[in-house]
């Protein structure tokens, strides 16, 4: 029957209870990303206004003459536009395509970084979790052994500074119990604001990214970071062409007069003499720089990025060779010893102080070990980060 029970328990927690999967899919659909989305496509919409013409102008003027022998109305109406480097269409279309596709490069990118700092979250949180469930099973043992020390106490057995011993550890316990439930609440707290349309009481915490040793790493210049400032450098290149065409505008005007007596047809065109000007030397000039320094930027970031990733995989590869060893050596012979010490104590073997001693040493190292793995969890999502593996995972 208490079988039963727990299970249904189990069952009705784990109804309320969020994967990572769940959590992740509600953050994409968020308010927060939506309006990097709709804010990226209104960045796009303004880079492409490069390619539009400014509409034609439609002129119409009427006036009435009354001289001698000469009454009557006279009007004229005419049409004009003005075409911005009209023979450079290629190079205008290419820095536009170029514009697009790293404001598009920068948005994923950003998205994406928010994303692992969801799962980031998601997985300290469980630890977080972990860590509460296993001190609150050394409180629930070290509890029971309590109210048999204090009958102890009371027939005489042991001192009361042995059980004063025993009461203060397990208030130390009970303390951590609770430090740690009220970082787990606080980290729920953190992933509920950024996912507001999912309820989030509990986490299953059964997807966890396994902890391993050796990550792999994709190519550096397939960043998203270094991609955006290639498509940078080819937007600079283009407007560097653009403003090297030989017309950096034209404009023409069409216009019919209608006079008391005659009719008159115009056709106007005007062409700027650039080279009278060195503003489109100058124009070259901002881009030709703006290239190189782009250029620059790309080789520095690509060597800060290699750097980086290759100091946090050593640091990584450090805290998973110590969880390692925690968790396969001394947790164990601490939970070992911890049950030989309590069988010891029943049997009249052992005194109170080597029990506290076990227990305290097996609740160290499980704390230890918890607090091991939110480190490796923060450092392997900020690994992810600087790698731009989002995508990828």
């Amino acid at each position: 029957m208490k079988v039963k029970i727990f299970l249904l328990i189990f069952v009705s927690i784990n109804l309320f209870a969020q994967n990572l999967s769940e959590i992740t899919e509600a953050f994409k659909k968020s308010k927060r990303v939506t309006s990097m989305k709709e804010q990226t496509k209104s960045d796009i919409a303004h880079a492409e206004l490069i390619n539009s013409y400014d509409a034609p102008y439609l002129g119409l003027n009427i006036s009435h003459a009354d001289e001698s022998g000469n009454k009557g109305s006279e009007y004229a109406i005419g049409v004009s536009q003005e075409i911005a480097h009209p023979f450079a269409n290629s190079n205008k279309y290419a820095a536009v395509e170029a514009k697009s596709r790293a404001i598009e490069q920068g948005a994923v990118y950003a998205i994406d970084v928010l994303t692992l700092d969801i799962e980031k979250i998601y997985h300290q949180a469980c630890a977080s979790k972990e860590m509460s469930q296993s001190l609150q099973r050394v409180y629930d043992e070290q509890s029971e052994s309590f109210s048999k020390l204090r009958k102890a106490y009371e027939f005489g057995e042991i001192s009361k500074k042995e059980l004063l011993f025993n009461k203060l550890d397990l208030a130390k316990t009970k303390q951590r119990v609770e430090t740690y439930k009220r970082e787990y609440i606080s980290e729920l707290s953190n992933l509920q604001e950024a996912v507001e349309s999912l309820e989030i009481r509990d986490l299953e915490c059964n997807d966890l990214m396994k902890i391993t040793k050796e990550i792999e790493l994709g190519r550096v210049d397939e960043h998203s970071l270094i991609k955006e400032l290639s498509y940078e450098q080819k937007e600079a290149k283009s407007f560097y062409d653009l403003h090297n065409s030989a017309l950096s505008a034209i404009s023409y005007e069409l216009l019919y007069e209608k006079e008391l007596s005659a009719n008159r047809y115009t056709f106007g065109l005007n062409i700027p003499l650039d080279f009278l000007s060195s503003k489109a030397q100058t124009q070259r000039a901002e881009y030709l720089h703006k290239s190189a320094s782009l250029l620059a930027k790309k080789d520095a970031l690509t060597i800060e990025i290699q750097n980086s990733l290759m100091a946090s995989k050593k640091k990584l590869r450090t805290l998973y060779e110590e969880f390692v060893l925690l968790d396969e050596e001394i947790l164990p012979m601490s939970l070992e010893l911890k049950d030989l010490a309590k069988k010891s104590l029943h049997e009249g073997h052992s005194s109170v102080l080597e029990f506290l001693d076990a227990t305290r040493s097996y609740s160290n190292t499980t704390i230890e070990l918890q607090e091991i793995k939110k480190d490796y969890y923060n450092e392997l999502f900020e690994f992810y980060k600087k790698a731009d593996m989002r995508g990828k995972l």
